[in-house]
């Protein structure tokens, strides 16, 4: 064998491993993502500078990548084809493409990038030092390539040159969602997560305690009467209203209380021991909300409806709940919203919040009805009228029998899944 051919052998397959290099690195970045490049620069501090560039400089190094790996793929190709004239002659060329179109395709492209997002850190670490270094030389190149994309970005009327490795709210979502499922994270610090992702889209009033289930205190009440309803309620706070829950004047503290108790004046007016209220409109959201009760250094505001009426009231605990999950003291004694019968049956509570259904159940009720939040006001709209207790409502693949019902209001239903029922409303 001639030193020519050798010589051609021995730059064909340096030139494979350099498409091999280029094409596993170009994954490795795109794969790694910026938060990752982020957390290997402090693992690893004495790289630190290195990752540091490629987080500013992704976008150049991705396009000396795929500069690199064209121009030795096509090298390799005539370098290929030379040989395989020397050798077989007039079929030299059409064996040199079938051969190099399985080895590039191969070894150039599937095996290195299957590598490379099996193995993206140790990549990383390897490739970078001869990646900047390449970058440094190409830097005539990419130079002009980056004012031709410019231009072609000017009149195609977009950014053809900024690359950004950041991600959406909804990619972390289910990012985080994967490695639940992956056992990377546990079932609530999923929940947790989600809880902090979606706080900021979530309004003041899926969150709030209904006008309903509020327990307040005329203005004419005494400090008797006010210990009562503490005693009941088990909350801490209460509204001060004047004559009816619209009008709500103030809040009264339970700890405001034992002064006067303790000097034996229960005849003292409330009015005289409440404070200022809060107010909040039902459209606000709820991390705003928790911005407003921060700055006030208030534990309880009083949720507007859009008529200026009182639509119910939120605590800084119904706030953190949505974060950290349910917080029970001891005088709670909620009974869980959903409760499982069986593998298809689940005793559920009218006040439920439409998206925690669609998620305990993995049933999209929640897209399916946008104009309500709750349970209750689900089986409303499917009724079409204030339904009866022990009546049955069907809706897609779902039984929903009526148990409980309070002064027109849904209280519990039992939820029943049919795997052969066909999907639409149905009532009975």
């Amino acid at each position: 064998m001639s030193s020519d051919i050798s010589g051609s052998i021995i730059l064909l397959v340096v030139l494979l491993i350099f498409s091999f290099y280029f094409s596993a690195t170009e994954t490795s970045i795109t794969a790694a993502g910026k938060g990752k490049l982020l957390a290997l620069s402090d693992e690893y501090p004495h790289r630190r500078k290195g990752f540091f560039w490629l987080v500013d400089n992704t976008a150049k190094a991705i396009n000396v990548t795929l500069i690199g790996n064209n121009v030795v793929n096509i090298a390799a190709s005539a370098v290929a084809t030379t040989l395989a004239l020397k050798f077989f002659g007039a079929l030299g060329p059409a064996l040199a493409v079938a051969v190099m179109t399985i080895l590039i395709v191969i070894f150039c492209e599937i095996l290195p990038k299957n590598f490379a997002i099996a193995k993206k850190e140790a990549v990383l670490l390897f490739s970078l030092p001869f990646l900047r270094v390449i970058s440094t030389l190409m830097t005539p190149l990419t130079w002009s390539l980056r004012m031709v994309l410019r231009l072609f970005g000017k009149i195609a009327g977009m950014d053809l040159v900024s690359y950004s490795s950041l991600i959406s709210r909804q990619e972390i979502d289910h990012i985080v969602s994967e490695g639940s499922a992956a056992g990377a994270l546990e079932e609530d610090e999923r929940k947790m997560i989600h809880g902090v992702i979606a706080f900021e889209e979530t309004r003041v009033s899926e969150v709030m305690e209904p006008r309903t289930d509020v327990y307040a205190i005329e203005q004419d009440g005494m400090a008797e009467e006010a210990v009562n309803i503490f005693l009941e309620s088990g909350h801490s706070r209460i509204p001060v209203y004047r004559e009816d829950l619209d009008q709500v004047i103030g809040i009264l503290y339970a700890k405001d209380l034992l002064g006067p108790l303790a000097h034996n004046e229960k005849n003292i007016s409330i009015v005289k021991l409440m404070r200022k209220p809060l107010f909040v409109p039902e459209t606000m959201k709820t991390d705003e909300a928790l911005d407003v009760m921060k700055k006030s250094r208030t534990h309880i505001a009083i949720v507007i409806d859009e008529y200026g009426g009182m639509a119910g009231l939120i605590t800084l605990e119904d706030l953190i709940e949505e974060i950290v999950g349910d917080i029970q003291d001891e005088y709670d004694t909620e009974i869980p919203e959903i409760q499982a019968e069986d593998d298809s049956t689940y005793i559920v509570q009218g006040q439920v919040n439409l998206e925690e259904l669609s998620d305990a159940l993995a049933y999209p009720f929640d897209t399916a009805f946008e104009d309500v939040d709750t349970l209750a006001g689900m089986v409303l709209e499917l009724s079409g009228d204030f339904p009866k207790q022990g009546q049955l409502i069907t809706y897609g693949s779902w039984d929903i029998h009526v148990l409980e019902v309070r002064n027109h209001r849904i209280m519990q239903v039992r939820m029943q899944y049919i795997k052969e029922r066909t999907e639409g409303p149905v009532s009975d």
